[in-house]
Order: structure tokens, then C-alpha cells, then sequence
């Protein structure tokens, strides 16, 4: 059966990617015009760009005879890591793999009246993974309204698709609001997003507060029925965005506590360099307070982007998970390696992240990443864990 899906997957993508060197092959007839003296620069560059804008999905009549516009898109990482880890100074475990970090599939259809609807899966994982399922309306600039599953508006580096990003893999602080403890990420409910002028934007969420597509939350109905609600406010002018989001989240399935979070970010862009620092502070009711942060700094020289990022966890009492908060880590093999770091005396237990990277842009569809990363956990009671390794990744879009 996954053989099967892995099949249809590449026969796909060869399909698709054949799509793309059809746009270059028109680019290239461009040039040749232009050469020729049969089309001048700039009209070259809008034939070019209506020419892409006609790529950008197939139009065709639905049954109501509203016209509609259907998009597809995918995304394949194709990852390899090699990571070791100690405890107190003894080697414990190690990973040395290639695997599919990402397999994706999507489409977006947008209707003339202002209806859409998006849908993306990802077949990197063992069973078929829903990424993205949402159905709205855009009612005017300032509010769009939509229903479905799809990441809430918490973390500037969690929203920014993986894509995007200048690392590999989102930091230690994101990863333990994210992933470790359930909090951000994907749920299920209410949407809206917006511009309100000014630089000004906006996005809401009224949500199930367990993580999870369908309606058969952990497992059951009726095993969670709590919802969560977050919301983002954000400015952007020229190359800086500024932005805070908050969210609160009752009975957190893996805290056992309401979760209060807030983060606030900066992102600045000039001159080849793109710069990023966000905070984050959580309040985990009895398993008190965690805080975190990080600064990444990427510089531009031509197709190379190197990349350097710092990331500190810092909780009061609450368990670090050391192999979720630095992904794919390998586990430990006793209780106290690795995934359940903790100060015998219940203060203050962290975690420190260095990474460093190189990335090459072949194109916008085609890049190679590779980076370097050092983590390390400690506590009052000098205990402490440490992982690094490397990882490189081929990214392909369509």
C-alpha cells in the first residue's frame, strides 16, 4: 500500500516537474525575442509575468457555472541525519539515516464568488497524514473567514512554511510550545485573517484545544472537550515585521494544566541579511513557567545563504524532552536519558541550541540545505545531555 502511494507520488512529480520546464522553456523562447529584436525588455517581462500568472492553476466552469480557479502545488524533502548523543558523558545512542522528511500533495480552489477551499496530505509518514483542510470566504480585504484544519497563528517560525525557513529544522523553544507539548501547530475549528491598513494585520483562531484533524479527538469524542483560542497581531513595513501572539489552551492533553503562551517576534531584512529573534513565555498553571527564545541570522552571496541560530529553554519544573525539542534525536536507553531530563530537587531545567548551516538556491523550485547542531541540556543538579550531528536536505517544489 505504500509502495503503491510512493509510486503514484513520483509519477506525479515527473508530471508536474514537467510542467516547470515548460514555463523555463518559455522564459528561454523570451530571451531569444528579445535578442531578436522582436520583443523589447519590458514587454518580454509582462508577457513573462502574465504567462505565470496563467500557470498558477486551471481555470474551468463548476456545476453552478461559476468559474473557478484550481491550483496545485507539492513538496518533497528528501533528508539525511546522523546525530549522537550523551549522557554525563556517556555515548548512549546515535541515528544515521536517509529517510522523507516531507512528501506533500496539494490544491487550492478558488471560486469567483470569493469561496475556497484548500486541501494538502503528506505520505512521508507511516499512514497518509492530513497537512492542511480548510473552506472559506473572503469577504473583503479586512476579513476572510474559514473552517477546517490548518496551523493556528502562533510562532512566526511555525506559520512560516517549512519551505521557507532558513533551517532545517524549526528551534528547541518553537519545537516545545509546537510539538513537545501539543500546544501551537494544527487544530481543528473557527479561522479569520485579515489586513487593516497601515502595515497592520491580523488572524484568529477559535479551535479544539487537542492537536489533531476530525472530529474523534485523542482517539474517542469524547476524550477532549475543550477548545483553545489564539490570535496574532502583526506590522509590516519595508523589509521589518513586528507581530505578538497569544493563545490560551484548557486542560493541555501532555501538561495536564491550561496552558497560557504568548511569543513576540522581529524580522528584518536588508542588504542580503535576514535576521530573526522571537521570544516565548508559557504559564502551565501547576507545572509553573517555561522560556524561550531564539535569534537566527542568514546572509545572501548569490545562490549560498549562510545561516547561524542560537535557541535557550529555560522551565521551571517541567519535563524536558530532549529528543522531541532537537528532532529525530536519538532516544535514550534507560529512564532519565534524553526524554525525561529532570532536576531531582523540581527547579529549572533547559536547554541550549547551536546551529550551523549552508543553504544553496538553485533555483526557487530546487535548494540544498546542510547544518550542523550542538544541543545541550542541563539542571541545578548538574545533570546534563548532550546532542549534535549533522543534517542535509534536498528541497524540491512544484
Amino acid at each position: 500500500m505504500k509502495l503503491n502511494k510512493l509510486i503514484r507520488m513520483t509519477a506525479l512529480s515527473a508530471a508536474l516537474v514537467g510542467s516547470v520546464s515548460y514555463a523555463t522553456s518559455n522564459d528561454a523562447l523570451l530571451d531569444l525575442l528579445v535578442k531578436k529584436g522582436v520583443l523589447t525588455d519590458s514587454e518580454a517581462t509582462a508577457v513573462a509575468a502574465e504567462l505565470r500568472e496563467e500557470n498558477k492553476g486551471v481555470t474551468f466552469s463548476s456545476k453552478g457555472k461559476e468559474t473557478v480557479k484550481l491550483r496545485f502545488n507539492g513538496r518533497m524533502h528528501f533528508q539525511y541525519d546522523s546525530l549522537d548523543s550523551e549522557d554525563n558523558g556517556r555515548d548512549v545512542a546515535s541515528t544515521n539515516h536517509f529517510y522523507f522528511r516531507r512528501l506533500r500533495l496539494g490544491a487550492k480552489a478558488t471560486h469567483e464568488n470569493g469561496l475556497l477551499a484548500e486541501t494538502g496530505v503528506d505520505v512521508a509518514e507511516n499512514d497518509l497524514a492530513i497537512a492542511k483542510a480548510v473552506a472559506g470566504y473572503e469577504f473583503s480585504e479586512a476579513f476572510a473567514g474559514m473552517v477546517g484544519y490548518q496551523k493556528v497563528p502562533f510562532g512566526f517560525q511555525e506559520t512560516t512554511s517549512s519551505s521557507k525557513i532558513k533551517t532545517i529544522e524549526r528551534s528547541a523553544a518553537n519545537r516545545f510550545l509546537a510539538d513537545d507539548i501539543d500546544f501551537a501547530g494544527r487544530h481543528t475549528g473557527l479561522h479569520a485573517k485579515g489586513n487593516l491598513g497601515g502595515g497592520f494585520s491580523y488572524a484568529a483562531a477559535i479551535v479544539n484545544g487537542a492537536q489533531g484533524e476530525g472530529s474523534r479527538l485523542l482517539g474517542t469524542a469524547q476524550a477532549s472537550n475543550d477548545l483553545a483560542a489564539f490570535g496574532r497581531v502583526q506590522w509590516s513595513g519595508n523589509d521589518l515585521t513586528l507581530g505578538v501572539d497569544a493563545g490560551n489552551q484548557s486542560n493541555n492533553d501532555v501538561v495536564g494544566q491550561d496552558v497560557t503562551a504568548f511569543t513576540a517576534y522581529a524580522n528584518y531584512k536588508f542588504e542580503g541579511f535576514d535576521i530573526l529573534g522571537e521570544y516565548f513565555s508559557a504559564d502551565m498553571d501547576d507545572q509553573e513557567d517555561a522560556e524561550g527564545y531564539s535569534l537566527r541570522v542568514a546572509y545572501k552571496l548569490d545562490k549560498f545563504e549562510p545561516v547561524f541560530r542560537y535557541s535557550h529553554l529555560k522551565n521551571d519544573t517541567f519535563v524536558i524532552d530532549a529528543d522531541e525539542l532537537i528532532r529525530r534525536a536519538p532516544e535514550g536507553d534507560r529512564p532519565g536519558d534524553l526524554d525525561n531530563l529532570r532536576d531531582a530537587t523540581g527547579d529549572e531545567v533547559e536547554i541550549d541550541s547551536y546551529y550551523f548551516g549552508l543553504n544553496y538556491y538553485y533555483n526557487k523550485a530546487v535548494s540544498l540545505m546542510a547544518g550542523y547542531e550542538m544541543a545541550e541540556t542541563g539542571s541545578d543538579d548538574g545533570d546534563e545531555v548532550e546532542i549534535d550531528g549533522l543534517r542535509a536536505r534536498l528541497q524540491i517544489l512544484w
